[in-house]
């Protein structure tokens, strides 16, 4: 990419790839810009794997510094001696190690940069994931304080303008039980948990994409109806049956079925979150091994 820019323009930049690849690089530019994480140790040891659990409080989840997504280069400590099997397991020179947050929720942001510094934000998604694969995001939220929608918007702005980033960026946090954000990580991409935009959005993260690339006005973000994304994940589902349900949208991504692949993705609309929550579950009834969806606001309900 570094190549190519000296050349012709790039969006997202090679800077931008080369802090969202790399997690290390990622947390330093979280602390610099003041955006709280989860408590965090880098090792490049099993015996440091081992200091940091004990030191950070088991259960830790370690994870490889590259490559790693959907649950792939992770693993669980519940307790310190189980280092030397993790780091085997996932086999890289140097993990981030994590301690374990307490939240409510996990969210994302999906926010928008054009080549004129114009920024544009999605309303935050709520996502449930289950073995590290996303299963379900649904936008906007029922529940969401103004607040913490604002602070999202401060912290992905904020990444955003440090990177000079052009496209669509997307930040997975966690909220806490006190309403507070903690980053996870981000994406310097379209992203899962915004495919709901594609039918639930008056433009779709992908449409904006482009237009941010190209220099062309920037769309308008906002969501038409409560819309909940399921992913399809390793087994096709009844398509006629789930095409029956109303305002419910096929997204094929024409894959072979494999265990634990996004074979494609469903977008469920409807008038008020109560109904939604009714047309996901009949849907998920209809697609092999998904699992019940647990959504924070159905569960207060």
């Amino acid at each position: 990419m570094r190549e190519i820019e000296q050349h012709k323009p790039v969006y997202p930049s090679s800077r931008a790839i080369e802090v969202c690849q790399n997690r290390v690089e990622e947390k330093t530019l979280f602390d610099r810009l003041g955006i709280p994480t989860p408590a965090y140790r880098v090792v490049e040891s099993a015996e440091q794997l081992e200091a940091a659990a004990r030191e950070l409080g088991c259960p830790v989840v370690a994870k490889s510094v590259t490559e790693g997504y959907d649950g792939k280069g992770q693993a669980v400590l519940k307790q310190p001696e189980q280092a030397f099997e993790a780091w085997s397991a996932i086999g890289h020179s140097q993990l981030v190690v994590e301690a374990f947050v307490d939240f409510v929720r996990e969210v994302s942001m999906i926010a928008v940069r054009g080549r004129d510094g114009e920024v544009v934000f999605y309303p935050m998604a709520e996502n449930q994931h289950v073995d590290g694969i996303l299963r379900y995001s649904v936008a906007p939220l029922p529940d969401l304080d103004a607040s913490v929608q604002q602070t999202a918007d401060g912290y992905i702005r904020a990444l955003l303008d440090e990177l000079d980033y052009v496209g669509v960026l997307a930040l997975e946090l966690f909220q806490t039980r006190d309403g507070s954000l903690l980053a996870n990580e981000m994406a310097p991409r379209v992203h899962n948990s915004g495919h709901w935009t594609m039918d639930g959005a008056v433009t779709s993260q992908f449409e904006n994409h482009l237009r941010a690339i190209q220099g062309l006005p920037l769309g308008d973000t906002q969501a038409i109806a409560p819309t909940c994304m399921i992913n399809v994940i390793g087994r096709e589902g009844d398509n006629a049956a789930i095409l029956a349900l109303a305002n419910t949208h096929l997204h094929r991504y024409d894959k072979a079925e494999r265990a634990g692949r996004k074979l494609a993705h469903v977008n469920i609309l409807a008038p008020n979150h109560a109904e939604l929550l009714e047309k996901v579950n009949a849907c998920s009834a209809l697609l092999p091994e998904a699992p019940t969806p647990a959504l924070s606001f159905s569960i207060k309900q």
